[in-house]
């Protein structure tokens, strides 16, 4: 089902459907199952006397603005092509936004991209595609055809497409706003350009010489494949750490380091150093643990000892697949690595522990470009809020943080330009510390729904297929599904895997993972254990046994003295 037909079986609601076909005219036309036919024509609506307007009026109250949105949505799926790559962008219901408000068209925008045959990408993000105003703006055809026009150049812009290119219009720029405080701030914090050069490569070295040590350490723990984009961040908040000063009006002192540093993360971009993030700090790697009798009411039969390291940061609906590295502000909001293969480097995603603990993907994959899609948005948002803030003491905290932000941003400049340096003989350690060609992520492609709690899942591709019958595979889900019916399920994933088709169980399992239902944990948890081995998954086999028994942990901090 398209996103537009889609839209209008929210518009007619539950007791009639519409075919869409075409008048004679050449018109889309909509043929409704309760009788009755509507056609769009350019500047209003034709409904013939068989049809009863009064029985959808929100279709209806549409009027031109249908026609608008069907000859935008008809040009998707759109596809772009570079050589042997090419992308596609596809629009799908949205997850946390009404498909049709005040507002406007909100989607799912996905990215998709491959090289040759092989998908090697995947981008998810909810836009607002057409604003209500633009719908019905007098120059809605001028509109459209700067879209084509902007559309037609993708090709030349194919290594920096967003989701966001899917929209009717890119908002502008917002005016930057005069801070006549800056010059003095920026030269009080050293950010003069060749200093702050040359000081960032310090702690970019630093950070390169350290990586080894700390991947072995990970890899020992894990046994999964740690990206050198890790030590981008350790560089970065290193190097903030070495300010001279705190970020403005802080809620306590920070001495100079990694504390200092994830103090001014904090403040701009609302993000703390967490999980293994925290491996670059002095005698990190050689940690202890808490006893499990510390931080258990009553150790569960074999857990007893010290805990396991992989616990540290792994919230309770937290998928085997998941580990973090970063803390937010909010709602239990955290970052971390989605392996989708033991064999391959992950992306990013995020999970709100404590509201919904689903895992949704980042935009981008590596943390050099996750840091600046950070970096970008929030500075859109503040900018916009000192556009429209008359209040002093309002602005002044916006200004403070559109200030850090800024801050951030130099010392990102000042690391990226380390690349460079590549040139030099011999090249600048910190060069390496982005993302290079030897760390391929899975190329399996990703599925077009995913298991809910979970994001598309790429699947090896002699894994079988997900049935419908998975919540989240199918529209038709709505709600929690039955205890029957997963049990069911349950049971016909377990043939599945038994018979060599261990998508199905891969895919539920997650689910069932996610959903933490008392009465089918120990099935739930047997199903993922048998599907992670039968796939080779080792190291997320492992993962989940320790996870499994120590489920009930009240804290995910685990280590001494943190």
């Amino acid at each position: 089902m398209s996103l537009f037909e889609t839209l209008l079986q929210t518009l007619l609601g539950p007791d009639c459907t519409a075919t869409l076909t075409r008048s004679e005219e050449g018109h889309p036309a909509l043929e409704l199952s309760t009788g009755g036919t509507v056609v769009l024509e350019p500047e209003y609506l034709v409904v013939d006397e068989d049809a009863d307007y009064e029985r959808f009026p929100q279709l209806c109250a549409l009027g031109a603005g249908l026609r608008h949105l069907h000859d935008f949505l008809d040009r998707f799926p759109a596809m772009v092509q570079r050589g042997d790559e090419r992308a596609e962008l596809s629009l799908d219901v949205p997850i946390s936004k009404p498909l049709w408000s005040d507002e406007g068209l909100w989607a799912n925008v996905r990215l998709f991209t491959w090289s040759g045959d092989t998908l090697v990408n995947v981008m998810e993000q909810e836009n607002l595609l057409v604003t209500r105003e633009a719908l019905y703006a007098h120059d809605w055809q001028a509109r459209l055809d700067a879209f084509d026009a902007r559309r037609a150049a993708w090709a030349d812009a194919f290594d920096t497409l967003q989701p966001e290119a899917a929209q009717l219009e890119i908002p502008p720029e917002p005016q930057l706003p005069i801070d006549d405080g800056w010059d003095a701030f920026a030269e009080a914090l050293g950010l003069a350009p060749d200093a702050l050069q040359a000081r960032v490569a310090v702690h970019a070295e630093a950070a390169a010489a350290q990586l080894p040590r700390v991947r072995a350490h990970y890899e020992q723990l894990y046994s999964l494949k740690l990206p050198s984009g890790i030590a981008y961040l350790a560089a970065l908040v290193s190097a903030l750490g070495d300010l001279p000063q705190d970020p403005p009006d802080p809620l306590w002192e920070s001495p100079p380091g990694l504390s200092r540093g994830s103090d001014w993360l904090d403040a701009g971009l609302s993000v703390r150093l967490a999980g293994i993030s925290g491996w670059f700090a002095p005698d990190a790697l050689s940690r202890e643990t808490h006893d499990a009798s510390v931080m258990h009411d009553e150790v569960p039969p074999g857990g007893e000892g010290p805990l396991d390291a992989r616990l540290d940061m792994r919230y309770r609906r937290n998928a085997p697949q998941f580990v973090a590295f970063l803390g937010g502000d909010s709602d239990g909001l955290h970052w971390g690595f989605w392996y989708d293969s033991p064999d391959h480097f992950p992306v990013i995603a995020h999970n709100y522990a404590r509201d919904s603990a689903e895992t949704w993907l980042d935009a981008d994959p590596e943390i050099p470009a996750f840091l600046r899609g950070k970096i970008a948005k929030a500075t859109q948002q503040i900018l916009e809020e000192l556009a429209t803030l008359e209040n002093d003491e309002n602005r002044h905290f916006a200004l403070k943080i559109w200030r850090c932000l800024r801050v951030i941003e130099a010392h990102l400049d000042a690391l990226d330009a380390l690349d460079t340096l590549d040139a030099l003989s011999p090249p600048h350690p910190g060069a390496a510390l982005r993302a290079p060609a030897d760390e391929p992520r899975c190329p399996w492609p990703r599925t077009d729904r995913y298991p809910v709690g979970s994001p598309p899942l790429a699947l090896r591709p002699d894994a079988g297929t997900v049935p419908s019958s998975v919540p989240g595979f199918s529209l038709a889900h709505d709600g929690d599904p039955s205890p029957a019916h997963l049990k069911a399920s349950l049971e016909e994933a377990q043939r599945d895997l038994a018979e060599g088709r261990p998508a199905h169980a891969h895919a539920l399992g997650l689910y069932l993972h996610w959903r933490d239902a008392d009465d089918l944990r120990d099935d739930a948890g047997a199903l993922l254990l048998a599907t992670y081995e039968a796939l080779g998954f080792h190291p997320f086999a492992a993962i989940l046994k320790v996870h499994l028994l120590h489920r009930d942990l009240g804290s995910v901090g685990v280590f001494k003295n943190d």
